[in-house]
């Protein structure tokens, strides 16, 4: 039998980032395959179980840690586990996700480690080698990891297993046929959220996006045809962009309406709109079927394929929200860095988008190897346009060479980057003074007060520009707790939630601290 571990996760309590953890759709997606392949498993959502167990992180006041502690992670593990599958899907929670492996490690030495996730596919070797990692399980794991589980129940050499990181007998690192990409995506059923605890995420509003009611994560499309330089996502999922079959798309969402009650979905994918007529297609589905929900874009999309047509259908088929990735307004800095968008194009998508009724956002990268304060003028011009146009937010994150990345594997051949947890963990300090720079031209400083002048350019011309639309969004998430922007969503987080969780994290501190009392009478 295997253990599928989600691990716990980091949570900021100040600053400009918002930190809210997604339900492990990975994960759910490859337990399903597992049971409908009639494997033995079962789910440790160390996260789900543990959304009200908050702590102190051990060495920084901005942090707090959400989720079971290690002991009650290792407690749960039931006793014929031969396997041990842990998630990290993300860089910044390898640390805490690194220590519980080592913590199985001791109190289960009989158990093989198996690892995947975006994190261990961008640098397996290491996560091998440092991490106390078995075998490292690279790309889409369904497959990949049904094959080696009955690969290792027969006792059969795991060359012929494909898509796995190991180490051999001789002490060299070897892929087994590298990343394998999953071409056929409809055979696999959807999540298996009846092994998660996914009534805790949803009453707890615990996703990305914008809380507009009770939601639940959706995957309509994987992978991404764009290879940019700062993104980890080519080394995942290569190039090729699948979109799923849009009845069964819709199927899931009403399956999910009947059985959670839920009224939004906030799509996963790394860039949902690439095909017109697939996009088309999935909002007939929803338009005709009178399903009556609203759904959202959060994580960015392009927006070459967006036109009155495709806009018209979306608002139809109740999409709230999307955002635009355009990342510098510097022509020169999106060549260099792969980002193949057409500007004048962008901003045509994004005033369709606006006039239509959809809440639109835009995200700023600032901070590449290459920018200097000439190219963020350009950035700050695009961005103060986007203000007058009547974009709704504009997320300003600074350069982290995320691993697995082009940009990551250049500055790493240049010695710029050291594996610690405080690299590691540089995602989470997009938004404050201390995160590094790898920009040649701007430090750490400069990058900072940048970056708050974009943020201060954009939200003031937009309120003034907008101030009616502005109060309204306010007084509704103040009021009502929606929300149907960023910053209303930072408001909510702000004003409710981030007291919330520091009091859970206080009475749970004292809820421990009375426990161990007891057990010392």
């Amino acid at each position: 039998m295997i253990t599928l571990i989600q691990p716990p996760v980091y949570k900021q309590v100040k600053g400009l980032q918002i930190q809210t953890p997604n339900p492990p759709l990975g994960l759910a997606y490859v337990a399903a395959w597992l049971k409908e392949n009639k494997y033995p498993y079962t789910v440790i959502d160390a996260l789900g179980e543990g959304l009200e167990n908050i702590r102190k992180h051990p060495f920084r006041n901005d942090l707090m840690i959400q989720g079971l502690e290690n002991e009650e992670i290792i407690a749960q593990i039931p006793i014929d586990t031969k396997y041990i599958g842990i998630s990290v899907l993300f860089s910044f929670i390898w640390p805490l996700t690194k220590k519980l492996i080592f913590d199985i490690k001791v109190a289960r030495p009989d158990i093989k480690i198996i690892a995947g996730g975006e994190h261990i596919t961008a640098v397996p070797e290491y996560c091998l080698r440092e991490g106390g990692i078995d075998i490292c399980v690279l790309g889409e794991g369904e497959n990949t990891l049904l094959q080696l589980l009955k690969a290792l129940d027969a006792n059969e050499d795991l060359h012929s297993c494909s898509g796995l990181g190991i180490i051999d007998r001789e002490g060299k690192y070897l892929e087994t046929s590298g990343v394998v990409r999953e071409l056929e995506i409809d055979k696999f059923p959807w999540p298996d959220w009846d092994s998660f605890p996914i009534e805790k995420y949803i009453d707890n509003a615990q996703l990305n996006g914008v809380y507009r009611g009770r939601s639940i994560s959706l995957l309509p499309t994987r992978g991404c045809p764009f290879t940019c330089t700062f993104c980890s996502s080519p080394r995942m999922y290569g190039s090729k962009w699948i979109f799923r079959d849009p009845k069964d798309i819709a199927d899931e969402m009403q399956y999910y309406q009947k059985k959670y009650k839920v009224t939004n979905f906030d799509c996963q994918d790394l860039t949902a709109v690439v095909n017109k007529n697939k996009m088309i297609e999935l909002c007939k589905e929803i338009i005709n079927r009178k399903m009556n929900i609203t759904w959202q874009l959060p994580s960015g999309t392009r927006s070459e394929s967006f036109d009155k047509e495709l806009v018209d259908y979306l608002y139809r088929a109740g999409l709230k929200n999307l955002a635009f990735a355009p990342e510098s307004g510097d022509k020169e800095i999106l060549k260099q860095v792969k980002k193949k968008v057409d500007l004048e194009k962008f901003e045509d998508a994004a005033r369709t988008c606006v006039k239509r009724g959809i809440v639109t956002g835009v995200f700023i990268v600032i901070g590449f190897p290459n920018d200097t304060h000439e190219s963020l003028k350009k950035t700050l011009k695009l961005v103060r346009k986007m203000a007058f146009l009547g974009i709704h937010d504009c997320t300003v994150s600074k350069f982290v060479p995320y691993p697995g990345s082009e940009l990551f594997f250049e500055l790493q051949a240049e010695g710029k980057i050291t594996f610690n947890n405080k690299f590691f963990e540089s995602p989470i300090d997009f938004y404050s003074e201390q995160s590094n720079s790898f920009c040649k031209n701007l430090s750490e400083k400069e990058l900072y007060n940048w970056m708050l002048k974009l943020f201060m350019n954009f939200y003031i011309l937009s309120f003034l520009t907008h101030p009616f639309r502005t109060f309204k969004i306010c007084m509704k998430a103040l009021l009502t707790r929606r929300e149907e922007t960023r910053y209303a969503k930072f408001l909510t987080d702000k004003v409710y939630l981030r007291t919330k969780w520091l009091y859970k994290g206080f009475t749970y501190q004292c809820n421990k601290k009375f426990r161990k009392s007891k057990l010392h009478l």
